[in-house]
């Protein structure tokens, strides 16, 4: 085979199988990415500013732990960290060979942090595509929880803004 049929080859032997993992890991690592987006957008006020940086994943996740008073020591951000590096190696390359270790790194560090979970045992008993999916609820449900703290943050400074700026109209975006 030449180069081309090869190519030819492997596209198709990839595109003609369902990898379940990677399509929950893909859809839940958007949805976590929204997430912190939004949190982001709760602290800022000209959001061109932001959107004009390009701030990665990485980036992103680690400026919503800086906004944190309470919550930038808890677990939820190593398992969001964890299904990143899951998704960056599956991203680069579809057969790495760190795939299964990342796997199990989430995996570990979802149980560790749902460990009080009532029910959590079985649980521990599904398969990987379901495991990295409540991974990945998981760390969206905590998103969800820090940008309503987020939102009410935000309200706070807008209410500061009218008493000391009341001669000026509302802040709007």
């Amino acid at each position: 085979m030449n180069d081309f049929e090869l190519a030819l080859a492997r596209f198709s032997n990839e595109m003609g199988k369902i990898d379940e993992v990677l399509h929950v890991l893909l859809k839940g690592h958007l949805l976590i990415e929204e997430a912190l987006s939004r949190i982001i957008d709760q602290f800022v006020f000209h959001r061109e500013h932001i959107d004009d940086a390009r701030l990665s994943f990485a980036a992103k996740m680690n400026l919503c732990k800086a906004f944190c008073l309470r919550k930038s020591d808890l677990g939820e951000w190593d398992l969001i960290g964890a299904l990143n590096a899951l998704r960056n190696v599956v991203a680069h390359q579809l057969d790495s060979p760190e795939r299964a270790k990342r796997t199990e790194r989430v995996k570990d560090l979802y149980f560790r942090e749902a460990g009080a979970m009532s029910g959590i045992e079985k649980i521990r008993v599904l398969g990987d595509v379901e495991i990295v999916m409540l991974a990945c609820g998981h760390c969206v449900g905590f998103l969800t929880s820090f940008e309503g703290d987020a939102r009410a943050f935000r309200r706070i400074i807008f209410e500061f803004d009218r008493a000391n700026n009341a001669e000026l109209p509302p802040f709007e975006l």
